[in-house]
């Protein structure tokens, strides 16, 4: 008679949460359940491994795979070692608000079970106390029915908004032993998020009146995208009541072609706004303060009403100060996102009710159009400065990014990753933002080595299809992890990896520039220590190591577009990865 293990359990509790993949370095920590995932009596139940070179990267992959899909990827750690190497990523995924299932193996608990010398040093008092303060719950459960409880709990409370990471530690000594005669999963059900209702009447109501009475009621939006089934329903009622829209951009809230949308224009019509409704915005005051002046207590000096929709204060962490600046905002609401969408639109567009009177449709037509005004003028104003950016001896950032679409702008795209701030701001400006889950953000957490990593879960998520995902990929970000490419081959993910090469770490050689000058000594020396000028990395020839394939290296801005065309075109033939270097300034 075949034994069944606890290990095996816990890969069937994956298969019964639709877990259908999972990614991890391996590590002898959780040997048990390892085991259990390429068993070939488990065979039709276990989810594919996809192996990485480092915890950092296993992380991330996971990462991008939710982004890109919605689904989860589980993740393995190994004990200590294994999580202090992921734990940087996972800091990522808490700053980004994702929900990741990160399971860390954990040695025997029970001294009396531990082998000399490694066991000792690879088993942990409280282990979760390593990402404690940025994952919503963790624990680490010794027996076989806590492990069940514990993970099911995690599960569920992943998902529960505010969504972020969990972790649960599986013994060693416990993920080994037979199973004990009653241990059984929970019913699959039992890991439903916890729901947040819709907006009431009373609120729906008050939102109403502060709409109607608002000249200039401006629409902060930056993680409602996450869902992308809100992205239609928000624009329908930002077009119902004539809202300038302010993107912040962690994920594609709202179309940045959309006349409504003055993100980025720094334009002085909304300068007066007198009402901000902040939906799912992390950073209220950077979001605020963006376009209009404020008070030392982070609220508009011109007296603007304040409205925050979401749930971030559902989330935060007693370390890290993520949770932002506070800001006595005049009111404050916790409710489902889409939900209230569809009650505020039900209210917009009802035609016996407020929003049908003549005097707010032509104030609403007139505001439409001065927004309208605005939008167009600046993204011209952007396209033209890109133009000519291009005319430059060197490839500039905002050249490359225009010409790197003008290759891809006829395929259906994903932008899995946009690298750094510099280069997301001119995709932004220069890239058509409009299909709901074609950009993913950035890496949340401000942490370098999210990129490739997180690109190649994107990437594992459309493998199936005819995406085509694209890593806009920072130079700097791209060492910490290179071995990443080591998974890229390996899984053969369709990715175009757009390596944007300027040699430096160009924030750091930002900032020795500005202390610099602010001290007024020599601004010339701020590339010490900040640059890769002297010993340049080859990334084609990095690449080629790995098994990729990888163009010639791009020097010239006229040779972006056609090198781009190239790699897409054998990505598209045979579904494979691609490297395109791009040297710039």
């Amino acid at each position: 008679m075949t034994t069944t293990y606890f290990s095996d359990l816990v890969v069937e509790f994956l298969h019964q949460q639709g877990i259908d993949t999972v990614a991890f370095n391996p590590g002898a920590s959780f040997r048990g359940v390892h085991d259990s995932l390429v068993h070939a009596d488990n065979a039709a139940i276990a989810p594919q491994i996809v192996m990485a070179c480092h915890e950092e990267i296993a992380v991330a992959i996971a990462h991008g795979y939710h982004k890109a899909s919605g689904r989860h990827m589980g993740v393995f750690v190994h004990a200590n070692v294994g999580l202090l190497h992921a734990s940087m990523a996972v800091f990522n995924a808490w700053c980004d608000r994702v929900p990741l299932f990160v399971l860390g193996g954990n040695g025997p608990v029970d001294a009396g079970k531990r082998r000399p010398w490694i066991d000792w040093i690879h088993t942990s008092q409280n282990i979760e106390s390593v990402v404690k303060d940025y994952v919503k719950w963790c624990d680490q459960p010794v027996g076989q029915r806590a492990t069940v409880e514990s993970l099911t709990r995690a599960f569920k409370l992943m998902n529960t908004p505010m969504p972020a990471p969990v972790f649960v530690a599986l013994d060693f000594d416990t993920q080994e032993q037979p199973l004990e005669d009653g241990v059984r999963l929970y019913p699959a059900t039992a890991t439903e998020p916890t729901r947040l209702p819709p907006l009431d009447r009373e609120t729906v109501r008050d939102l109403t009146g502060r709409l109607l009475a608002a000249r200039m009621p401006v629409l902060v939006v930056d993680f409602s995208g996450r869902d992308p089934e809100t992205v239609a329903p928000l624009v329908a009622l930002a077009e119902s009541l004539g809202l300038a829209v302010i993107d912040r951009g962690n994920r594609l809230n709202f179309p940045n072609t959309h006349p409504l949308n003055v993100s980025h224009t720094g334009t002085e019509l909304i300068a007066d706004a007198d009402l901000v409704i902040a939906l799912e915005v992390q950073d209220l005051v950077g979001a605020l303060g963006a376009f209009l002046p404020l008070t030392d207590q982070g609220l508009p000096a011109n007296g603007a009403d304040v409205v925050t929709l979401g749930f971030n204060e559902l989330l935060t962490s007693k370390w890290a100060a993520d949770y932002q600046q506070f800001v006595p905002v005049t009111r404050s609401i916790a409710a489902d996102t889409a939900a209230s969408i569809a009650a505020l639109r039900t209210a917009a567009d009802d035609p016996a009710g407020p929003f049908a009177d003549p005097g707010f449709t032509a104030r609403r037509d007139e505001r439409a159009a001065a927004l309208a005004g605005v939008h167009v003028r600046a993204r011209a104003d952007w396209s033209r400065e890109a133009e000519e950016l291009k005319r430059r001896e060197h490839i500039h950032v905002a050249g490359a990014v225009d010409e790197i679409h003008k290759a891809v702008r006829d395929e259906e795209w994903i932008l899995a990753n946009t690298g750094s701030l510099t280069i997301d701001g001119w995709v932004k400006k220069l890239w058509p933002l409009e299909r709901p889950g074609s950009y993913l953000g950035l890496n949340g957490g401000g942490g370098l080595g999210y990129g490739l990593g997180a690109s190649v879960g994107a990437a594992l998520a459309h493998r199936d299809d005819d995406t085509v995902c694209i890593d806009l990929q920072a130079d700097g970000d791209f060492l910490y992890t290179p071995s990443a490419l080591w998974t890229l081959a390996a899984q053969d993910a369709p990715l175009l990896v757009v390596v944007m090469n300027n040699r430096l770490y160009l924030n750091s050689t930002q900032h020795a520039q500005r202390i610099a000058g602010n001290r007024d000594r020599d601004i010339d020396r701020a590339h010490i220590a900040t640059s890769f000028y002297d010993h340049p990395v080859d990334f084609v020839a990095m690449a080629r190591s790995y098994g990729l394939r990888a163009l010639p290296r791009v020097e010239k801005i006229g040779d972006v577009a056609p090198t781009v065309g190239e790699a897409v075109a054998h990505m598209k033939a045979h579904r494979k990865p691609v490297l395109v270097e791009i040297l710039m300034d």
